[in-house]
């Protein structure tokens, strides 16, 4: 008898002692598991619109040359910062959509001013190389001038500025199913990310066009400032600010009543807005007074919509990006080659970095690693590391920037071998997506 109770408090020791470490702490140990390769939600992709600059453009919405060489859309691999292919479109695509098709298929459309077209293509990650589609061309009707494609539920929409009208596109193949009529010169499109609404922007007669995305029918036409050219809607889908060009004001819509609920002086020919989901602001470029204003869109806020804070940047800034990550903000300055960074917290710049001649576009990616920016007019596209706010660079210092493509692809000096006199394409718009 005493020597199984002995027995059995040893066996309690020893128990104990597995259980606790005798003395050292428990540390549970997790095997990982292998993920499954590749990851497609891992798939990141740019997309920059390219083409010959007309010197002195007719049409302010279109910088482009009417009869000028093939536009191109280039598809970049943002992981590896490479060129994947790169896709005939029609003249003067000032607007490219891209959106990602089940992680699979990251799908790109374009919307060709000068060829009152639409141009699609599809980009595979998961086959190496990876398998850029031929593009499929959707005829609009002649005259329609689209500038802007958004999507909706299971349709396209383009605003056709030049027949004051929205094509609705859909089915398989994709086609021209509708047309709604809608004020004066619309030239961009703001959808609510609920998708039950699509708010159109009418330049030229001062209004914004609501259309249900349920049935395609006009619910109202809301009055707003001069000249309006750009529309965001927030990310709960409450609310709506419309750039008001003209005036130098914003109008913010409620997306409930559709009525203009406060109009909001901002800087001096404010020509876009981008919405900060992270941090709850609107962000507006100011490109005649050189700075961006920040506009507090928390409805939640005491400060809703009542303060707007303009930050200087620099000359002439066309376009604006949030990091996702909401740390920091990133604005093209066209007039002054350069990026300003913004401290989000702080609403101070941090930085400005020269990049190439007149940045007119700017794009960060998904995981807030990278912005892009299309430079016009020197033929590339630059690409900031926002781990150190730099631009990418060779081993020997120089900006590793990706060019644009050739005019003439067949011109001998646009041989990869060659080193100077390689006459390129204009980027004029850049996206991120995938």
């Amino acid at each position: 008898m005493k020597f199984s109770s002995l027995l059995a408090a040893a066996w309690a020791i020893v128990v104990s002692c597995l259980i606790c470490g005798c003395g050292d702490t428990f540390r549970p140990v997790a095997t990982p598991l292998p993920q499954p390769s590749p990851d497609p939600q891992a798939f990141r992709l740019a997309v920059f619109t390219s083409c010959q600059l007309d010197p002195n453009p007719p049409n302010t919405n279109n910088p482009c040359l009417a009869s000028g060489a093939t536009s191109q859309v280039s598809d970049v691999n943002v992981s590896g910062d490479t060129i994947e292919g790169v896709v005939p479109v029609g003249h003067s695509p000032v607007f490219a959509l891209v959106q990602n098709n089940s992680g699979i298929v990251v799908q790109v459309t374009t919307a060709d001013f000068d060829n009152d077209t639409v141009t699609q293509h599809g980009d595979s990650h998961l086959s190496n190389p990876a398998n850029v589609s031929a593009p499929v061309t959707i005829g609009l009707t002649p005259g329609a001038k689209p500038t802007f494609v958004a999507r909706a539920g299971g349709s396209l929409y383009v605003a056709e500025s030049g027949r004051n009208v929205v094509g609705v596109l859909g089915g398989s193949p994709l086609a021209l199913t509708a047309e709604i009529s809608v004020g004066v010169t619309p030239v961009n499109l703001a959808v609510l990310p609920n998708s039950t609404k699509i708010y159109v922007v009418n330049q030229g007669s001062a209004s914004v066009t609501v259309i249900s995305a349920a049935d395609n029918s006009v619910l109202t036409t809301v009055p707003v400032g001069a000249s309006p050219v750009s529309a965001v809607a927030s990310a709960d889908s409450s609310h709506v600010y419309v750039v008001n060009q003209g005036s130098g004001t914003v109008s913010v819509i409620d997306a409930t009543s559709d009525l203009v609920v406060a109009t909001l002086q901002v800087g001096t020919s404010p020509n876009y807005a981008a919405f900060d989901a992270k941090n709850q602001r609107v962000l507006v470029t100011n490109s005649g007074s050189g700075s961006l204003s920040v506009i507090s869109a928390d409805p939640t806020s005491p400060q809703f919509v009542k303060t707007v804070t303009n930050i200087t940047v620099g000359a002439n800034p066309r376009w604006v990006t949030a990091l996702a990550d909401g740390t920091r903000v990133y604005v093209a300055n066209t007039g002054s080659n350069s990026v300003s960074v913004i401290n989000s917290l702080s609403l101070a710049v941090s930085k400005t970095i020269a990049v190439g001649k007149s940045p007119v576009s700017i794009a960060s990616d998904s995981d807030s690693a990278k912005v892009m920016t299309a430079n016009r007019d020197s033929f590339d596209v630059s690409v900031i590391l926002t781990s150190n706010d730099s631009e990418l660079t060779d081993s020997a210092g120089n900006p590793q920037r990706i060019v644009a493509p050739p005019v003439n692809p067949l011109d001998p000096n646009c041989a990869p071998t060659a080193s100077a006199g390689c006459a390129r394409l204009s980027p004029v718009f850049i996206s991120m997506g995938g």
